[in-house]
């Protein structure tokens, strides 16, 4: 037992953990091995990075971004390409928060941001999560930084890693899920297979329930954005999966995720609202390859060249420009 259990942690150690790339691999130890899968031309940061609350007191720029991990890629951001169509950007680094919506609704209410230092606020929040994080908001709440991950030593984190490892082996545990795909999509060793989050199966419309909610919190933004004199926009990422569902071969998951097409119902077709899904579908259609990354669960640098163009329209059209 003892040697099996050496081995196993070993193997997990020195040759899979290596090799298991992008988030999808690191959560489910795949070794994609994927090498500078994402290029992009720029050699810095071409946004402000907010890092403090303090930071926030100070600046001027035409846009505040405020996000999850879509807003957390760098030079291949969204980011990046926005601050490319003429407008100054600053991000606020996530772990500052752990509701984007929450964040933004505090920051207007206590007079941290307004007119004076921003013109535009671009709240974005990731599909999966949008619903959660409506429901989870209160005009009561003072949102708290994102909660650290515990540190562990390292024996017991390679334990960890290598029990972890043959539980999705076995498939006790599914956090990653695999699809096969209609064409090649992905220039990678398998062009035809979709790695996806299982969390992109939850919630793959919209209760009636949570309608009211989201109608009043997004009512809540506008209104106090429009108070302090900010520009308000949601911006919706698509999930990989809901993405790329159609294209895959005898999906096994019959009920299409439709929660962008309910957020449009609900919200209606206002410039307000960005659903990023609309401005990569066209991509898939044309047969580009990569739209997203294909060991993550983000979308591409050139993805985010896409989405940083159209908000870019969106955001002049807000300023007036």
């Amino acid at each position: 037992m003892f040697l099996f259990l050496f081995g196993l942690v070993a193997y997990v150690t020195f040759y899979i953990s290596p090799k298991a790339t992008g988030d999808l691999g690191h959560l489910a130890y795949i070794p994609f091995n994927c090498q500078d899968g994402d290029e992009y031309e720029e050699e810095q940061l071409l946004y402000e990075d907010v890092q403090s609350q303090e930071e926030l007191k100070s600046i001027h720029v035409n846009v505040l971004n405020i996000g999850d991990s879509f807003s957390m890629q760098g030079r291949n951001g969204y980011q990046n390409y926005l601050s490319k169509q003429g407008v100054s950007v600053a991000n606020c680094n996530n772990k500052l928060y752990d509701n984007p919506i929450q964040y933004a609704y505090n920051l207007l209410n206590e007079n941290i941001i307004d007119s004076t230092n921003v013109d535009v606020v671009v709240v974005e929040v990731g599909e999966r999560v949008i619903v959660r994080e409506m429901e989870r908001f209160s005009v009561d709440r003072l949102e708290k930084p994102m909660p650290q991950s515990s540190q562990k030593g390292s024996n017991e984190w390679s334990l960890l890693r290598a029990r972890d490892f043959l539980m999705y082996r076995f498939g006790i545990k599914k956090p990653v899920c695999v699809a096969d795909l209609n064409r090649d999509f992905f220039d990678s060793n398998e062009p035809r297979k979709l790695y996806f989050y299982y969390a992109d199966l939850n919630g793959i419309s919209i209760e009636e329930t949570s309608i009211p909610k989201i109608k009043e919190v997004y009512s809540l933004m506008l209104d106090l954005a429009n108070k302090k004199g900010v520009g308000f926009l949601l911006m919706i990422p698509v999930d990989k999966y809901d993405l790329y569902q159609d294209y895959i071969v005898d999906n096994p998951y019959p009920h299409p995720k439709t929660v962008n097409e309910d957020v449009k119902v609900i919200l209606g077709d206002a410039i307000n609202v960005m659903l990023c899904k609309y401005y990569l579908e066209p991509m898939l259609e044309k047969g580009e390859k990569d739209v997203f990354l294909f060991d993550d669960s983000h979308w591409s640098s050139k993805a985010a060249e896409v989405v940083g163009v159209e908000l870019g329209r969106r955001v002049k059209e807000l300023m007036k420009l």
